[in-house]
């Protein structure tokens, strides 16, 4: 400490300039060793030289709009309070100062020592430091900082490779996790002037990461990523890929790309500049880290999430990246194949392409895939990836069939022990797809008893809500699609019924109308079986609710209507002897009191009449009062 307080008291000894300047360069020196050193006075050194008044004497060469003051001992006192502002204790304090706006006056100086030194200085003070940012704020900092990167854009002197390097640094600074410098910056449209800096130095790599880091703090919000898709960014990012071998700086671009690509913009971009073929070398390369290829993987799947870039990639069936994703199926990698099959299943978002692809036999080699073990992680997203895109492929009605040849029943059939909800939810989603209109194939489901246990359970797995939905929408497939008396047996068997009743008081209308039109179908086809499990799920009870909801949908209303009408007009079942003989003993509940019995002698008469006289669709009307007239007929024939 002694050592830097004699320095500045010599400041005061002489004044002229040059003494000033030597004492400065050995006070840079102490400063800059303090800085490396892991000292735990230095803190006090730091204050003690900063309330020193030699401090004063050196910032007052800064502050002196004298313009045939000496630049070199500018450029000095620039480099020490750089130096100082390493420290973060001292930021504040050099803010307070007043430091700032004589920094930022002399970044236009045409001696490249004294803008680089400033501009160090200014990017070390902002470093971490809001107070820093707002003080360079209020002197519209980024226009001057700006028109420095712009005047020096092609400057081959000695020095302004550096200064490049170093503006943009002061700019990652300045506006890093700083929402109002980033909007400041992308209205001051400083995304174009740092692509025009990468575009016209390609071949510098310390100013093109720092330049990359610069824009990925600006384009931490939307605007700075709608205004970084503008800025021809993508092209550069596309000619950057192409010829570096810098992985480094292929990690930044590749996370940039995957924040870019949110945008449909970007999206299409990507697909009509070639963008993803660059993306694709880096997922082929053998040299590239594992975390690398991830994210050129997630960047590829998300340029296919686009519609219109889907469109653009598919090219009728004979684009690259359709062909390369073909062939990423048949890879040794977990890796490849999960990205090959994501491509494919984003691929398959068109009737025409799923057709297509089920004829190039794409379908075999999902299979294939699929009847590999599940021995990792990294499998069971590939298992995930595979079913998703089965789901897909088997949306049209022509490709059906072909699945169901194909073998993708047996093989979803031998995944259902898999613990992975995920795998699971995905699964049924295949199993759904594939029974609509498939009279045989829900047939087939519908008895295979293991299957509806699992079936049965999964309906009630609280802690994965899409399978539990998922779960009953195949349920109600298999009654609406098979229409057979054996398959709703079994479903009752598997204690199905109550989720079923349970489904039509979904938030979701989809998954009402299913669960009410299933219904319809069991109480139509087997009442005599479902009574009992019905008034045990408290069908009559949803009935009520469903009828007291003014915000119900017409055509569910009317849907209501036809599965009280199915009951009403269904024959009383018959009790089972075993179950007249425990209600005598009083272990279970009178069932002799038939569920078309609840429902008459309940308020659902009255509720029925009421909307046929007030509803205000007529078509709810109408249907009301058919349904009164037969639920009337019913109480007279009791």
């Amino acid at each position: 400490m002694d050592e830097v307080l004699t320095l500045l008291t010599q400041l005061k000894i002489s004044d002229k300039d040059k003494d000033h300047e030597n004492v400065i360069q050995k006070t840079i020196q102490l400063v800059c060793d303090l800085n490396e050193e892991d000292n735990d006075n230095k803190e006090n050194i730091f204050k003690a030289l900063m309330n020193h008044e030699g401090m004063k004497v050196i910032l007052s060469h800064l502050t002196k709009t004298n313009i045939n003051e000496d630049e070199s001992l500018l450029t000095n006192v620039a480099q020490l309070l750089a130096e100082l502002a390493k420290s973060e204790s001292l930021r504040e304090p050099l803010v307070s100062m007043g430091v700032v706006p004589h920094l930022l006056s002399h970044l236009s100086s045409q001696n490249i020592a004294l803008a680089t030194q400033a501009c160090r200085a200014l990017g070390n003070i902002c470093f971490d430091n809001d107070p820093g940012r707002l003080a360079v704020d209020k002197e519209d900092g980024i226009t001057i900082i700006m028109k420095v990167l712009s005047n020096h854009l092609n400057n081959t002197q000695e020095g302004a490779a550096r200064l490049r390097v170093i503006v943009c640094g002061f700019l990652l600074n300045l506006t890093n996790n700083c929402d109002q410098l980033q909007e400041r910056a992308v209205d001051t449209n400083v995304l174009c002037q740092l692509n025009d800096c990468i575009s016209a130095h390609l071949e510098d790599n310390e100013l093109t990461n720092m330049a990359l880091l610069t824009i990925g703090s600006i384009t931490e919000s939307d605007a700075g990523k709608e205004a970084a898709v503008k800025s021809g960014l993508l092209d550069t990012f596309k000619q950057l890929l192409d010829q570096t071998g810098n992985n480094e700086q292929k990690d930044i671009i590749v996370d940039l790309l995957g924040s870019l690509m949110e945008s449909e913009t970007a999206k299409d971009i990507a697909a009509d500049n070639g963008l993803y073929l660059s993306l694709v070398n880096i997922v082929n390369s053998e040299t590239q880290s594992p975390e690398i290829i991830k994210m050129a993987s997630d960047v590829l799947v998300s340029i296919l999430v686009g519609d219109q870039s889907m469109e653009k990639l598919y090219m009728s069936g004979d684009g690259a990246l359709l062909a390369q994703s073909v062939e990423w199926l048949s890879s040794d990698k977990d890796t490849l194949k999960t990205l090959g099959t994501l491509a494919i299943g984003n691929f398959a978002r068109r009737d025409a392409y799923c057709q297509h692809l089920v004829e190039m036999g794409i379908v075999d080699k999902l299979i294939s895939i699929l009847k590999t073990n599940v021995t990792s992680e990294s499998s069971f997203m590939l298992h995930h990836a595979v079913l998703s895109s089965l789901r897909n492929l088997a949306i049209p009605v022509a490709n059906k069939p072909k699945l169901l040849e194909a073998g993708v029943l047996e093989i979803c059939l031998s995944l259902i022990h898999t613990d992975v909800m995920a795998v699971i939810f995905k699964l049924l989603g295949v199993l759904r797809m594939l029974i609509e209109g498939q009279e045989s194939a829900a047939i087939k489901l519908g008895q295979d008893r293991t299957f509806l246990d699992c079936l049965s359970e999964w309906c009630g797995v609280e802690a994965h809500a899409g399978v539990k939905g998922e779960a009953t929408r195949v349920m109600a497939s298999l009654v609406k699609n098979s229409r057979s008396t054996s398959v709703i047996q079994n479903l009752i068997r598997a204690d199905g019924i109550n989720h079923l009743v349970s489904m039509a008081m979904s938030e979701h209308l989809v998954m009402q109308n299913e669960a009410i039109l299933a219904l319809t179908i069991i109480c139509t086809t087997a009442l005599g079986e479902a009574s009992v499990p019905l008034k045990e799920a408290d069908l009559t009870e949803t009935l009520i609710i469903l009828l007291k909801d003014d915000k119900l949908p017409a055509e569910m209303m009317c849907n209501v209507f036809s599965l009280l009408q199915a009951i009403s007009t269904s024959a009383t079942p018959s009790v089972p002897p075993s179950c007249a003989l425990l209600a005598c003993t009083g272990l279970m509940p009178d069932v002799r009191r038939t569920l078309k019995d609840d429902i008459l002698t309940s308020n659902i008469v009255d509720l029925v009449r009421s909307l046929g006289e007030s509803h205000m669709d007529e078509r709810v009307k109408d249907a009301a009062r058919s349904t009164v007239l037969l639920l009337e007929q019913s109480m007279s024939c009791t």
